[in-house]
């Protein structure tokens, strides 16, 4: 009897282990994920206002940032009606780029930019891990406001 109950315990305890390491797994992509969209969004805020509107990052990307108009002209990706960026539809050029990690782990990041009161911008910004459809993962997203 006490054979079987540790027999069934040692089972149990050997399915945990495949499951958090690949919680780890995940975790450290939605990290990688959060950091390569910190420093999308970096770039992207610092040169919102550059005169042509498309700068080249610091992977070599050319990208958009331009968005005028009157407060309330929007830019970029779409949003959802939530307000973050909407993955079910293609992404729109110039304002999103893939990006890999060391480990050769791809991200999709997109923006928006709304022009706001004052002539100020809205910028959000959403990363995505390239990943099997059947694999969970989570969208990093920021918002920020920037003014002239």
């Amino acid at each position: 009897m006490a054979l079987t109950l540790l027999t069934v315990c040692l089972l149990g305890l050997a399915m945990i282990f495949p499951l958090e390491l690949r919680r780890g797994s995940l975790s450290k992509v939605s990290s990688e994920c959060a950091r390569l969209a910190q420093r999308e969004l970096d770039q992207v805020r610092e040169n919102v206002f550059s005169p042509s509107g498309i700068f080249t990052d610091i992977d070599g990307n050319s990208l958009d940032v331009v968005c005028s108009g009157a407060p309330g002209t929007s830019c970029g990706n779409p949003l959802t009606t939530a307000g973050g960026i909407d993955y079910s539809l293609p992404p729109a050029v110039g304002f999103s780029v893939q990006v890999s990690d060391s480990a050769g782990q791809q991200y999709s990041i997109r923006w928006n930019i709304t022009v706001t009161a004052n002539d100020g911008r809205k910028i959000v910004l959403a990363a995505k891990p390239i990943v099997a459809a059947d694999t969970p993962v989570h969208t990093v997203q920021f918002e920020t406001l920037v003014a002239r």
